[in-house]
């Protein structure tokens, strides 16, 4: 069994979402020869997803737009009897009272397991992890749900405001000692600032590290070689579909060289883990 730490569905009124990711990341990451998703409606997202072995996706929120809010979000999981997708809050706003009001708000309806945040939403920007954002990890720790962080060095260099260093994850120590029951999952895994992000989670046990897709970039095999040291019980496999097919993210993470039951682990049981899913492993 898989869980498929981040994706975006074609949920009622996220369609055109779903349909512009296809393409969004092929071309800004420059992948070659990227065929772009097939599937369209969500009975196909979930049929193809189930014949490769996935039980579980986790919808990472956005914010309040129409065509990717809560509110359309809540009502498919609303609207759902199994728990086949899972919802994080999304958190992205431009003020930190906001991001805290739209926690509060949502993790009132019991449909959700985690918050998100892009935070290079929040204006103007502050470091990741600065003391402004404390209300943020303590609404998060109120409700008992993990915080998931979109970092990556391509954060930096989108919008008005150029800064490479932005994503760097070392700003998050601060935090994650601050707030040592907060898990803190770092989504995009900070690619490249890959050493740093493993520095972080080897020294703060309530940081887990989701690299998706760019588990096969260069400088990647860090988070194996992290994985077979110390880190097999922090790292997060997910996807980043329809950014990228279930098979080209899946055929990353099984084409590494893991000792012997590390992949499983991240495929399944960490993620189960995290979100207090059943899993039974010998």
């Amino acid at each position: 069994m898989i869980i498929d730490f981040r994706m975006k569905p074609p949920i009622p009124a996220w369609e055109p979402l779903f349909a512009e990711g296809k393409n969004a990341l092929s071309r800004l990451l420059n992948l070659k020869g990227l065929e772009p998703v097939r599937s369209e409606t969500l009975d196909e997202v979930i049929r193809e997803g189930e014949a490769l072995g996935f039980a579980h996706s986790v919808i990472m929120g956005r914010g309040s737009e129409p065509g990717s809010s809560n509110e359309e979000l809540a009502a498919f999981l609303a609207s759902r009897t199994d728990d086949r997708f899972i919802g994080f809050i999304g958190a992205d706003s431009p003020e930190v009272a906001g991001a805290v009001a739209v926690i509060e708000q949502f993790a009132a309806t019991g449909l959700f397991r985690g918050v998100s945040i892009n935070p290079a939403v929040l204006q103007p920007r502050v470091p990741v992890g600065d003391p402004s954002w404390d209300p943020i990890f303590v609404a998060c720790l109120k409700h008992g749900l993990p915080l998931s962080i979109t970092l990556s060095g391509f954060l930096g260099l989108v919008g008005s405001q150029v800064d490479y260093d932005y994503a760097r994850p070392g700003g998050l120590a601060r935090a994650a000692l601050a707030y040592p029951d907060l898990k803190i999952i770092i989504s995009h895994g900070a690619w490249p600032f890959v050493s740093e992000a493993i520095s972080l989670a080897i020294f703060c046990p309530n940081v887990y590290l989701s690299p998706d897709l760019y588990l096969g970039f260069p400088g990647s095999k860090l988070y194996v070689e992290a994985a077979n040291f110390q880190l097999s019980d922090r790292i997060l496999f997910g996807t980043c579909y329809p950014n990228v097919p279930y098979d080209f993210a899946l055929s990353h993470f099984r084409s590494q060289e893991w000792k012997e039951g590390v992949l499983e682990r991240i495929l399944y049981r960490n993620g189960a883990e995290l979100l207090g899913l059943p899993y039974s492993f010998e």
